[in-house]
């Protein structure tokens, strides 16, 4: 474009040079106009090119979201299965700890009737959630949420982070209670060796100490720990539905993006 306006210069100083004024006007207004013609056609073939940039941009990143949101349906098919699994050793400790509840202040005669070692395994879960995230963590850690034009899955993918984080808490919390408050207590009357045998530990058998159940459940102190137990549980299980449905409709808005 420079040399270009440099050659219509150098003509029109010629032409001034050696022809009439009025032939070098004339050529002037000609030059000017095709230059300016060429201007436009500049200006149009960037703008075009800007249009064909965008809209490829724009064909990359649906094929990135594709992509992303297939991968995203079949992690939560995964975190499907992880709930169902967790909500079913959540209601197996909730059962467990309400037949213990129940037993409270009981005489020896009641109490013998029952496994208490096995009712105190099925309410001391060994568990730990973990969900499949890397999509999402994908998503949310490389700025990528801004590709998914689906404001639906937007506001479902800010949900899972907000409801995977109250669940872990709540877990969190039962844990440290059982271990800072159960445990203590009543490993003055029971024996974990014998109640680990349910679980067929290879530390675990008939213990020679001796086991005081009776002393245990009539001790205010017990039934109102375990009341606490029970009452995280069952926040815990409210939080399980929760994220049991959340997942479900993830794995629903979806669906569309695996064909």
């Amino acid at each position: 474009m420079i040399k270009f306006f440099r050659h219509i210069r150098q003509t029109l100083i010629m032409e001034n040079k050696t022809g009439n004024p009025t032939s070098a006007k004339t050529t002037a207004g000609t030059y000017l106009k095709y230059a300016l013609g060429e201007i436009v056609l500049v200006v149009i073939g960037i703008l075009i090119a800007l249009q064909i940039n965008n809209w490829n941009q724009s064909r990359l990143e649906r094929i990135e979201e594709k992509n992303i949101l297939s991968k995203l349906h079949d992690e939560f098919l995964e975190n499907k299965t992880e709930v169902a699994k967790s909500v079913g050793l959540y209601k197996g400790a909730m059962d467990a700890n309400l037949v213990l509840m129940s037993l409270m202040g009981s005489n020896a005669n009641i109490l013998q009737k029952h496994n208490l070692d096995s009712l105190f395994y099925e309410s001391l879960p060994s568990l730990q959630i973990v969900f499949s995230d890397n999509t999402i963590k994908n998503i949310v850690q490389t700025g990528k949420l801004d590709i998914i034009k689906n404001p639906e899955i937007i506001q479902l993918i800010n949900q899972w982070e907000a409801q995977t984080l109250l669940l872990k808490e709540r877990d969190k919390i039962l844990s440290e209670w059982i271990n800072n408050q159960l445990i203590p207590l009543i490993s003055d009357y029971v024996s974990f060796k014998e109640i680990d045998h349910n679980g067929n530990m290879p530390w675990s058998g008939t213990t020679k100490l001796k086991t005081d159940y009776y002393t245990l459940f009539q001790k205010l102190k017990f039934e109102n720990i375990m009341d606490n137990v029970l009452w995280y549980h069952n926040k815990i299980r409210l939080s399980l539905e929760s994220t049991n449905d959340l997942i479900l409709n993830i794995i629903a808005a979806t669906e569309s993006y695996k064909k």
